[in-house]
């Protein structure tokens, strides 16, 4: 089982004989392969001005064996895959150990290791461009496993990638530590106990304890201080988010991340603070939830801005988002600078993915907890919620798990499960709540990603990571939904894995290309995508999700509308995610334009190959919805005020709560809504709505 009980799947650790895990290490090697002496050659010519002879040689010989990388993919796999993928991972890699398993999948009539690696290299390329969606979700899984673990966990990879210049820096002032509980009491009891420390439980807590309640937060995640956080990418996943990094869902075709850590998501946001759009709002009140067009709501909003310090004021935009701008700027398209959580202070964060360093990102940590905590809140950290105790259908207390194995009981006058999306239904369903809706209605953010590269460093790692917004493409079908442009957070392992793998001459090219890469995300707001949230026996989250056809046209209509905006930037090179669609590279004597002959011939490929299934990877760090608040029981888990149907002094506060998709990041909404929630606890009435 797992290292930590609380966040990482709970299954048993992959087990391979000897001949799997020599077919594994086969593949690995494929993916992470050596160069030619010719290869190597070609590379040292085309980077011989910003990179070294040495560093490019180094690169090139390179593999997964000889810097064992084996372990890291284990550990990767046991934190974030469910056992029956497990099994059949195992069952594949058998297969490719016996002769006929392997003609079957690869025409070769040995066993896989025994084929020559340009051969092997030729597998997976076919693998890629199948028609068969199995074989591309074989090779989308291959190259994911081995590739990931490899560039986030093995820095001497980034430091050929000229990402070493990411140096540690030493921040003076930073916020003092919040104590923290080392153990409580059995039968210890508060006025409120509030599941969760992200953005709505942290404003709840607050709120309570500003009205003079006793509050107790549990958080199954650790505190971890400013001067605890490090900028290593892969140490980072796995101490600060759910299953320790991306988890795929259950037919793989989407990656899930979600914060799970004191501060929940807001700890790692990447400090974009964006109020919930008119549209969105509208549709909300027109399905009965009227609090969405009051001037409370627009009050609300105001409220949460002022506490984490959302502005546009001291936005300095990095390379990325700089050509984001740029591009708009000369084809037209809207775009704007994003707030950020920062009271205005400059701040290239470059890793606050990793926790803020510096302190200034106002996540709940270092505001609505830090309001809670000097008006007497307790916080007990490493702890988790087993179920809610409940009597006469109402909410009493707790049943938790405090530092991994001491369990107690707990007892408040009101309960607030605020665990996020994938896990809130969990206690609500381990407490005995059986409301049809609950862990049904996930609404995600799913994103696919294009890359341009340019004919100068940009450096997309270093600087302020999102600070630019595009709506070009938000209102595809005229009724608020389609997607908008934005740049990521792109560290060497995530950019390793999505990427499409091309082969292994064409990978490390690009891996060594990083610092001249412009990534753009396409961010997605689902309309009628099917996704739910479920739990096995170990309660591990099992996350079902089939992306809609109109979803997909929406995601379409962001890919094409982020090419021209590189290509309007001047962008050499592109490629999209897509696995059957040829990176575009515009010729020496030829100018970046969008009306060249050959890129609108390229672009309609893009629009003709489309988004089958596993076709290209898709992301997701936005989960709502899977509690969501209603005027009826038989449509949502809770009504309009938070509390749930069921139970009474029982009340969720967190993006499960959300109808919709919100269709920008949820941070501010969320807290905004919690602030409702808070003064209807408080009211101890319903809402006048």
């Amino acid at each position: 089982m797992s290292a930590d009980p609380f966040r990482y799947r709970q299954t048993a650790a992959l087990s391979l004989n000897d001949a799997q895990l020599a077919t594994f290490q086969s593949i690995a090697d494929i993916f992470l392969a050596p160069l030619s002496r010719e290869e190597e050659d070609a590379l040292v010519q085309k980077f011989k001005s910003t990179h070294s002879e040495e560093d490019v040689r180094r690169f090139c010989r390179m593999t997964s064996s000889s810097l064992n990388t084996l372990p890291s993919v284990f550990d990767y796999v046991d934190r974030t895959v469910l056992s029956n993928k497990k099994q059949e991972l195992s069952m594949v890699l058998s297969l490719l150990t016996t002769k006929a398993g392997t003609f079957a999948l690869t025409g070769h009539f040995c066993e896989f290791k025994d084929i020559p690696p340009a051969d092997k290299e030729k597998v997976m390329l076919s693998w890629k461009d199948s028609y068969i969606p199995q074989l591309r979700l074989l090779y989308k899984t291959f190259h994911t496993l081995t590739c990931h673990p490899a560039f986030s966990m093995h820095s001497e990879l980034g430091d050929c990638m000229k990402h070493n210049t990411v140096q540690e820096r030493v921040f003076e002032e930073v916020p003092e530590k919040l104590p923290m509980l080392r153990d409580i009491e059995d039968n210890a009891r508060y006025d409120v106990i509030v599941v969760g420390s992200g953005a709505g439980g942290g404003v709840i807590a607050c709120q309570m304890a500003k009205a003079g309640k006793s509050v107790l937060v549990i958080e199954k995640g650790e505190y971890v201080h400013e001067l605890e956080f490090g900028i290593k990418e892969g140490a980072a996943f796995r101490r600060l988010y759910e299953n320790g990094g991306a988890s795929p869902t259950l037919d793989g075709a989407v990656n899930m991340l979600a914060g799970s850590v004191f501060g929940g998501g807001t700890t790692v946001n990447w400090c974009a603070s964006l109020k919930l759009q008119h549209f969105v709002r509208e549709e909300w009140a027109k399905n009965g939830l009227s609090y969405f067009l009051t001037p409370k709501f627009a009050k609300d909003l105001d409220l949460v801005y002022e506490r984490i310090g959302a502005t546009t004021d001291g936005i300095e935009h990095n390379g990325s988002n700089q050509v984001l701008v740029d591009g708009c700027r000369v084809l037209g398209y809207p775009v704007a600078d994003i707030p950020q959580n920062t009271s205005g202070k400059a701040h290239a964060c470059e890793n606050c993915y990793a926790g803020c360093r510096g302190g200034i990102k106002n996540g709940t940590m270092n505001t609505w907890l830090r309001d809670a905590y000097k008006q007497n809140a307790k916080f007990l950290p490493k702890s988790k919620v087993s179920k809610v105790i409940i009597k006469d259908r109402k909410a009493v207390g707790v049943e938790c798990i405090v530092n991994y194995k001491k369990k107690v009981s707990i007892y408040a006058d009101k309960v607030v499960v605020s665990a996020g999306s994938l896990q809130t239904p969990g206690v609500l369903l381990r407490s005995g709540l059986n409301n049809n809706n609950i862990g049904k209605h996930l609404k995600i953010h799913p994103c696919s990603i294009t890359f341009g590269w340019f004919d100068r460093p940009i450096r997309t790692f270093e600087g302020s990571i999102m600070t630019a917004v595009s709506t070009v493409a938000e209102n595809v079908d005229n009724e608020g939904y389609g997607a908008k442009l934005e740049v990521p957070c792109l560290p060497p392992g995530n950019y390793s894995s999505v990427i499409p793998w091309l082969g292994s001459a064409n990978f490390k090219e690009k891996m060594l290309s990083y610092e001249s890469a412009v990534p753009i995300i396409i961010l997605c707001r689902d309309r009628d995508s099917k996704g739910s949230v479920h739990y096995d026996d170990e309660q591990n989250q099992i996350v079902e999700y089939a992306l809609s056809k109109h979803d997909r046209q929406s995601i379409l209509a962001g890919i094409v509308a982020s090419l021209n905006v590189l290509v309007a930037a001047g962008a050499r090179e592109l490629q999209t995610g897509q696995f059957g669609v040829d990176p575009f590279v515009f010729s020496p004597n030829e100018e970046s334009r969008i009306d060249n002959p050959k890129f609108i011939a390229w672009r309609e490929k893009v629009i003709k190959y489309g988004l089958p299934d596993e076709g290209l990877p898709i992301f997701c760090a936005h989960q709502m919805g899977t509690s969501r608040m209603g005027i009826s029981p038989k449509l949502s888990v809770t009504k309009p005020t938070g509390e749930t149907w069921e139970v009474k002094d029982l009340y969720v506060g967190d993006a499960s709560l959300l109808p919709t998709a919100t269709g920008v990041n949820p941070m501010v909404t969320i807290e905004a809504t919690c602030l409702h929630v808070a003064d209807c606890m408080l009211n101890d009435q319903p809402s006048k709505l």
